[in-house]
């Protein structure tokens, strides 16, 4: 799945700006994960200058022009949150081991990562 960025409202001041964190208005990128909880929804996603893990944006700012759901995505519903992304991110506490340097999980997550800013394939007609 990719999106196109709409606009960006820096989170620190509530305006608008051209980029932020790596992502820019008009931009192409592939969403790495989907994640909503209650009645928010959030979508990670990641250019390619853009530091790791990336942030979670408001789905709002983006369009989507590619509808494709990548190989090897699951849906999970824990304790009130509901993600949708690649199976191996899904185990519990994945997000809490990258962050603390394991090694499966960093590993994990740069496969992941290089599979979703390959190129997109061409769409089948």
């Amino acid at each position: 799945m990719r999106v196109r960025c709409l606009e960006i409202i820096h989170p620190d001041g509530d305006y608008p700006v051209a980029e932020y964190d790596g992502i820019r208005v008009g931009g192409v990128y592939p969403v790495l994960e989907m994640v909503a909880h209650d009645i928010d929804c959030q979508i990670r996603v990641l250019g390619p200058a853009t530091s790791d893990p990336g942030l979670l944006w408001d789905p709002v700012n983006f369009e989507t022009v590619d509808t494709r759901i990548p190989p090897g995505w699951t849906l999970s519903i824990v304790d009130g949150r509901t993600r949708l992304a690649d199976a191996r991110w899904q185990r519990p506490g994945f997000w809490t081991d990258y962050h603390h340097g394991d090694p499966q999980a960093l590993a994990d997550y740069e496969h992941v990562k290089s599979e979703l800013l390959a190129p997109a394939p061409p769409s089948e007609n």
